[in-house]
């Protein structure tokens, strides 16, 4: 067998075991860049997905605050109801229970404000809350602190009792209107 033709071989072999060589690592290296883009792809899907959740819970939050607002108005509205009734009946020296009608539509606010503060996030919005209901239900169960009192003195402690549910009505009403324009300034970061 003559050199050159045992060169020729040589180099034919060399040649086409580099070439698969050259095959093998383009296939392993396009294998890789597919991995690397579908683990880029998936991250990114995670991503966007929390996004849309991020998104989606502002939204709720904010909603539910909406109708937060709308619903402590209307128990503000009938408690105040409420107290106005009783102090009529005092002034009669009577103290009876609510009329049913105004019953019923303060238990329906009372229950509408529980449904949607327990959906809040924010603890302190919800303790606010809960601090108005509280004092809300006090003032307009039978007034027993009314018993007794005629006069200026029944005035008086009616009107004490009218002033502070109402500066608590509207310190409750600033925290949820914060956390309403919290939530409509609110952007994804």
């Amino acid at each position: 067998m003559d050199l050159t033709l045992l060169t020729q071989i040589v180099f034919a072999v060399a040649t086409l075991l580099a070439s698969l060589g050259g095959y093998l690592l383009a296939g392993l290296n396009e294998r890789r860049r597919d991995e690397r883009i579908q683990r880029r792809e998936g991250e990114s899907r995670r991503f966007e997905r929390a996004a849309q959740l991020e998104d989606e819970s502002h939204a709720f939050q904010r909603e539910t605050l909406l109708s937060l607002q709308d619903a402590l108005q209307k128990m503000a509205r009938l408690t105040g109801k409420a107290m106005h009734f009783d102090h009529m009946q005092a002034r009669k020296g009577k103290y009876t229970q609510l009329p049913d009608g105004l019953s019923a539509e303060m238990l329906a606010a009372d229950v509408e404000v529980s449904r949607l503060t327990s959906r809040l996030l924010d603890p302190q919005v919800r303790a606010a809350v809960k601090g108005l209901t509280d004092l809300s239900a006090q003032l307009s169960t039978l007034p027993a602190d009314l018993q007794g009192l005629i006069g200026e003195d029944l005035e008086r402690h009616a009107t004490a009792r009218l002033r502070e549910f109402g500066d608590r009505y509207n310190a409750v009403v600033e925290v949820v209107g914060e956390a309403v324009r919290s939530e409509i300034d609110w952007r994804p970061s």
